[in-house]
């Protein structure tokens, strides 16, 4: 087994085609073919359940795949990490983080960094922060930007910045006369809310409960746009961190047919953290993206 055979198992896995896989790769089909089952010879296992339409992995398939993934994670990053030996202002940094984190104060963060250091690039991972969390753990990215306090146990982290929760209505809901919104009040309202892979979905659901109501959930999605869409459609209400609401000079149009009040009782902050594996190694070009934004961290939360 060499890294040749698991990094064409992961363009397999990835494509679900192993023809699609060898067009990426700029290989014949017929040497991925013989790649993979060398592979299944030496392991011992099937890996791939082939047919005519599609590929998919076995269950022995999707548990080699993490620990594939992982290691052509350190082998395509050994240049790099031999370079950032000796110092060198230059490489790639995987940073994951939520949709929900509000794309101007990170396009200013992300853009000021990469002028300062113009030799290191940045690949943004966008899910929700549980899956950020759990790419984080497995050495998938180097750092997160995660939506709760994360674990000390796990990870290592700094306060970012928080964000009041707010209420988007529809100018016709009788709920938008109210300067400002009571949780308890939505308990008869339909909600949009991001998906239960985001830690805001679980906390809302949890203050629900706390005050005594199960919240009724007509829609879950990781767009913005779509949940304040949902609420101009007149479908539901929805949560979003205040930096993240349509207002006046950024939306004319849905500001026409929305209104968007404070959430209070209780008030519920939207908080970021940045996160990176504890006592995990991290390269040269990570580390002045983690001192960067330890720097401008106090500018941030002021924004």
């Amino acid at each position: 087994m060499d890294f040749h055979h698991l990094k064409y198992f992961v363009e397999v896995a990835d494509k679900k085609s192993f023809s699609k896989a060898a067009r990426t790769l700029h290989i014949s089909q017929s040497a991925i073919s013989r790649t993979i089952k060398a592979l299944e010879e030496e392991l011992g296992v099937v890996l791939f359940m082939r047919n005519a339409k599609a590929v998919e992995l076995t269950d022995a398939g999707t548990i080699f795949l993490t620990h594939a993934k992982r290691v052509v994670f350190m082998f395509e990053h050994l240049k790099t990490d031999f370079e950032n030996e000796f110092k060198l202002e230059q490489g790639t940094v995987l940073i994951g983080l939520p949709p929900i984190t509000g794309a101007p104060i990170f396009a200013n963060l992300l853009g000021a960094f990469k002028q300062e250091y113009p030799q290191i690039e940045l690949d943004l991972y966008e899910h929700g922060s549980k899956k950020v969390e759990i790419s984080v753990q497995e050495g998938l990215i180097d750092l997160g930007i995660v939506c709760t306090q994360p674990k000390e146990k796990d990870f290592e982290s700094f306060f970012l910045t928080q964000d009041p929760m707010n209420v988007i209505i529809h100018r016709d809901n009788i709920l938008s006369k109210e300067k400002t919104i009571p949780l308890k009040k939505l308990a008869n309202e339909s909600l949009v809310l991001y998906r239960d892979d985001f830690n805001l979905h679980d906390e809302i659901i949890q203050h629900c409960k706390k005050i005594g109501f199960q919240p009724k959930i007509v829609f879950e999605t990781s767009q913005r746009d779509l949940m304040i869409q949902t609420v101009v459609a007149n479908l539901g209400v929805a949560l979003l961190p205040s930096r993240l609401c349509p207002t006046k000079e950024s939306s004319p149009r849905v500001s026409e047919s929305v209104v968007v009040r404070p959430l209070v009782e209780p008030e519920i902050m939207h908080v970021l953290y940045v996160i990176w594996k504890r006592g995990h190694y991290l390269s040269h070009a990570a580390q002045l993206w983690l001192d960067f934004v330890r720097n401008k961290a106090r500018v941030i939360s002021n924004l």
